[in-house]
């Protein structure tokens, strides 16, 4: 599933920020942060968990309900997300 952000449970570090290798997440306003759920590929081809999940120590990083991906969706969005990460032949 995509990530979010809990707004009531963020402490407002930006250790998430920048540990998303898709850019998914930004400071929208001062000390919030949104992740871009089109952009979220839980980390699928870079790391084994998601990376916003692991950083954040309150953790308020939650899956997006509603939403599930399995792992070939997950690497089909990685590969239009990243080609510069995922060359294709």
């Amino acid at each position: 599933m995509p990530k979010q952000i809990d707004e009531e449970r963020c402490i407002q570090c930006g250790r998430c920020l920048p540990v998303c290798p898709n850019d998914g997440i930004t400071k929208v306003a001062e000390g919030e942060y949104v992740i871009d759920s089109g952009l979220c590929t839980e980390c699928f081809g870079f790391h084994d968990t998601s990376q916003c999940a692991e950083a954040c120590p309150v953790d308020a990083i939650t899956d997006v309900e509603g939403i599930e991906l399995d792992d070939e969706e997950l690497a089909a969005r990685a590969v239009l997300l990243r080609p510069d990460h995922f060359p294709r032949d």
